[in-house]
């Protein structure tokens, strides 16, 4: 929720208002402060520079495919967020195999690879809740995000603001949004490595990132994968999840 603080534009010290301020006619004069590195206004922020609460309620799913090329390899990556039956499914697969499959529903998640299946445990069933929200940064309070802020930088040569999130199970993710645009620009934790978004485009109303570059340890450059296929709302079956 977007918070604001309302001060006495003439002064805030003790016994410095004008008299004219108790006059029974008079009226004392406001105005907004808003503080652009309080966490919640950051959010605040990037919702509305993406689309708007209003718009962004009506999206209850969202399913993508980014393609992108790895040592002479094509590594196709889809994803589909059900917000609406707190489902999520994302794939990898490396020219046509799938190698990586991660599946939550009906509270249960598991990861299946190479024909293996892997049950992960509550913890690891919590973290993915948030990816089942198309967009999970207008749902960091009811997840049971801490949030703080990181204070103003320059990144990749443009200025940003910084967040810090602390989740539940103690684990941190840092991100920072433009503080012309209030766009995202990145995100790092140390569990997962580090995102950049860029080619930001309009979707239904929407402005959604559609390059991401992937910074991991596991990855000796960044894998630079571009969104091919985006679509919200769509009609989706038990079979979309298997």
């Amino acid at each position: 929720m977007k918070i604001t603080t309302l001060i006495l534009a003439s002064s805030l010290a003790v016994g410095s208002l004008p008299e004219t301020a108790f006059l029974p006619n008079s009226k004392p004069t406001y105005e907004q402060v808003v503080d652009e590195n309080d966490p919640e206004e950051i959010l605040a922020k990037y919702l509305q520079a993406i689309g708007g609460e209003e718009k962004l309620a009506k999206i209850k799913n969202v399913s993508m495919t980014a393609l992108a090329n790895f040592q002479g390899q094509s590594i196709e990556i889809k994803s589909i967020s059900d917000a609406e039956n707190q489902r999520m499914m994302q794939s990898t697969a490396v020219s046509g195999n799938v190698m990586q499959k991660t599946l939550l529903v009906n509270g249960k998640a598991q990861v299946v690879a190479m024909g293996q299946v892997q049950e992960l445990p509550e913890e690891m069933v919590a973290m993915l809740k948030a990816q089942t929200y198309v967009f999970p940064e207008a749902h960091y309070s009811e997840l049971g995000y801490q949030l703080s802020s990181l204070g103003e930088s320059v990144m990749d040569g443009q200025e940003v603001v910084g967040l810090q999130i602390t989740l539940p199970n103690g684990m941190i993710t840092k991100e920072y949004y433009s503080k012309s645009t209030g766009l995202k620009h990145k995100t790092s934790s140390d569990a997962t490595g580090e995102i950049t978004y860029s080619d930001y485009q309009e979707q239904d109303g929407i402005l959604f990132p559609m390059m991401l570059s992937i910074k991991n340890p596991m990855l000796p450059v960044a894998l630079e994968a571009k969104i091919t296929s985006l679509k919200f709302n769509q009609s989706l079956t038990d079979s979309d999840f298997q």
